[in-house]
């Protein structure tokens, strides 16, 4: 039916629907919620950003608090709550400096939407590290990355922040 709707056109056949329902429903997930907001990539199952973050909040046994989140910088704490009482169990942040040193920065999506897209690397940074029995995922751009197949040169780094290709210094 999803297939068939046109409107998800990253899922071509009905078997590719089937996974994504079938793999949100380890997740406790509905159909609508798989298909929109799980991706299949490099053979690996990512989540939203958003996802990750519901994912938490609703888990009753984790929380997050955003301690900072601008152009240059998301940091996040991270609670474990029990008997309603939340205890810090750790913190995680992603830097546009991060970004520039993985090779990300000048991409697109991170020249347009940097605060979103530093949230969601520090998300699923602290979902994975402090809420493993919830989070295993990556999210999207992340699973992109994680192919280890690919190779990559040595990445250069500007005094801007600005990723330089590894001959120019």
């Amino acid at each position: 039916v999803f297939v068939k709707s046109g409107m998800f056109p990253d899922l071509k056949t009905a078997c590719q629907g089937a996974v994504k329902i079938i793999a949100g429903r380890e997740y406790g997930l509905t159909p609508l919620q798989s298909v929109t907001e799980l991706y299949m990539v490099n053979g690996r199952v990512a989540m939203s950003a958003k996802l990750i973050a519901a994912a938490i909040k609703k888990s009753g046994k984790y929380d997050y608090h955003i301690d900072k989140m601008d152009n240059e910088e998301c940091a996040i704490s991270f609670f474990e709550v029990a008997q309603g009482i939340k205890t810090k169990i750790g913190d995680a942040s992603f830097t546009i400096k991060d970004a520039a040193k993985a090779g990300i920065v000048n991409k697109a999506v991170w020249q347009n939407y940097p605060k979103q897209m530093l949230f969601a690397r520090a998300i699923s940074m602290g979902g994975r590290t402090f809420c493993p029995d919830i989070i295993t995922a990556y999210t999207p751009e992340e699973a992109e990355e994680v192919d280890p197949i690919t190779t990559t040169g040595t990445v250069v780094i500007d005094e801007k922040g600005e990723v330089l290709d590894g001959d120019k210094k």
